[in-house]
This record gives C-alpha cells, sequence and structure tokens, in this order.
C-alpha cells in the first residue's frame, strides 16, 4: 500500500491521504481568500479601524503561509512577496499611517500582479475595487476607538502606544 493509499479515520469519514489532499483548496480558492482580506484591509484603515487593518493583514500573511505549505510551486514568489512587500505594509499598519499604508500597499499590489506574471498568469491582475467590501463593518465598533491613541497616550484594550 502507497503512501497516497493510506486511510486516516475520523469520526464522521475514512479518507486516503489522496483524498485528503485532493479536497484541500486549490490556489485560486486561496487567493480569492487572500484578496478578500487585502481588500477589507485599506478599506478597514481608510475608516479608521486599524485594529481590524492588522487582523486582515495577519490573516492575509496566514493564508500565503499555508498556500505555500499546499502548492509549494509557489513558494520562492510568496516568500519573496512577504519578505519584499509585506514588511513596510506592517510598518505602516503598525505606526497607524495611513499616507504610508496607502504607497505600500499599492507597492505590494503591483508586486503581486508582477508575481502573478512571473507565474505565468499575467492575465491575472488584482486592482482595488473602488466600493468597500460588504458584510463587515469597518469603522470601529461603538466604544472602540480602532486602536487611535486615546489623549493619554493609551491604545485601545489598554495597549501603550
Amino acid at each position: 500500500m502507497g503512501a497516497a493509499e493510506i486511510r486516516v479515520g475520523t469520526s464522521e469519514n475514512e479518507l486516503t491521504l489522496r483524498e485528503m489532499s485532493e479536497a484541500l483548496p486549490d490556489t485560486g480558492t486561496m487567493m480569492a481568500r487572500i484578496a478578500e482580506n487585502w481588500w477589507r484591509l485599506i478599506y478597514a484603515a481608510r475608516a479608521g479601524n486599524w485594529d481590524l487593518a492588522g487582523y486582515c493583514l495577519r490573516q492575509t500573511a496566514k493564508l500565503e503561509d499555508t498556500l505555500k505549505l499546499l502548492r509549494p510551486k509557489h513558494r520562492e514568489r510568496l516568500e519573496r512577496f512577504q519578505s519584499t512587500a509585506l514588511p513596510a505594509v506592517v510598518a505602516a499598519v503598525e505606526r497607524r499611517d495611513l499616507a504610508g499604508l496607502e504607497q505600500a500597499y499599492a507597492a505590494a499590489t503591483e508586486l503581486a500582479n508582477t508575481l502573478h506574471g512571473e507565474s505565468g498568469y499575467a492575465y491575472i491582475r488584482w486592482e482595488l475595487p473602488a466600493e468597500p467590501p460588504p458584510g463587515l463593518q469597518l469603522e470601529p465598533a461603538a466604544g472602540a476607538d480602532g486602536g487611535r491613541p486615546t489623549a493619554d497616550g493609551q491604545l485601545a484594550a489598554g495597549r501603550s502606544a
């Protein structure tokens, strides 16, 4: 019995390793999830919800890490994106610097499109939709300040600036 034919049982079913692998999300599905978080990130920051922007940024990186594991043929380009483009985005979100984020975000998006071309998918070019994503409150929730410093220099949830 080859490794792909090993069966793994759960309380609900039993699958071979091959079946489990085939059930994992494909690159297009993963990239759609990454794009959704990337879209939310900039609109949350524009709305002043820096905590949500940071969350969306962390989700983007986590999904990219998962994609590197699931689809190793994209690993080098994903790592290049993460090491080249994301640091400026992370720094801008941490500083709550909207102008800096807009610049870093545009540069990161352009690099992502360049990397699509290097992957043989030049016809896939991501661009920021003109409207914010539906289905998620982008402004800070009532009683929250989105992580903006208060008058005493503290951030929301008691974190110091």
